[in-house]
């Protein structure tokens, strides 16, 4: 590490000087010294890693897009625009738009059934996902309330409410 920070340093450009304005040369022992030497510690309270830029850090995967990757944009489409006449568009969504999450709840674990009558103008049906846990549900209600309603909503869902949907009456407990 200590020699990739001796490569990087540069020497400035030669400009013309007078000779009485020319340092005396280095001893070629001061010189290595001056490259082997450890930098000087970091002042106290500040740790030496802060001081360097950050790394450009990858973001951490969202499981909620990662479970509607997954699992619904087969249907839906990664843009949410689904396919006419096959699978509905979720894009500004009254079920996804819907302040309180609790319609879109009940649409993700008891599927197409909810919406009665309307399931009918789509050939494929949305399958029940009560498979998923409550935490995989709430990030991905999450998700596509963020992505794809008429107005984000960024209060996440929560497994807490989650639950309070799988106790409705309709799903196997």
């Amino acid at each position: 590490m200590l020699t990739l920070a001796a490569c990087a340093k540069q020497e400035p450009p030669a400009t013309p000087a007078t000779p009485a304005a020319q340092p005396p040369p280095a001893s070629s022992a001061g010189a290595e010294l001056a490259r082997s030497s450890p930098p000087p510690p970091a002042p106290p309270g500040q740790d030496r890693a802060s001081s360097a830029p950050a790394p450009n850090p990858v973001a951490a995967p969202n499981p909620g897009e990662e479970l509607f990757t997954n699992t619904c944009a087969t249907c839906h489409m990664a843009d949410g625009g689904g396919v006419p006449n096959m699978q509905p568009s979720i894009i500004g969504s009254a079920w996804i738009s819907n302040p309180d999450p609790q319609l879109l709840l009940s649409l993700i674990l008891r599927g197409a059934t909810v919406m009665g009558e309307a399931a009918n103008a789509y050939d494929n049906k949305m399958p029940p996902l009560d498979h998923l846990t409550d935490a995989e549900i709430a990030a991905v209600a999450s998700y596509v309330r963020t992505r794809f309603a008429a107005s984000p909503i960024g209060k996440p869902v929560t497994p807490a409410e989650v639950a309070v949907a799988r106790k409705r009456p309709g799903l196997p407990e």
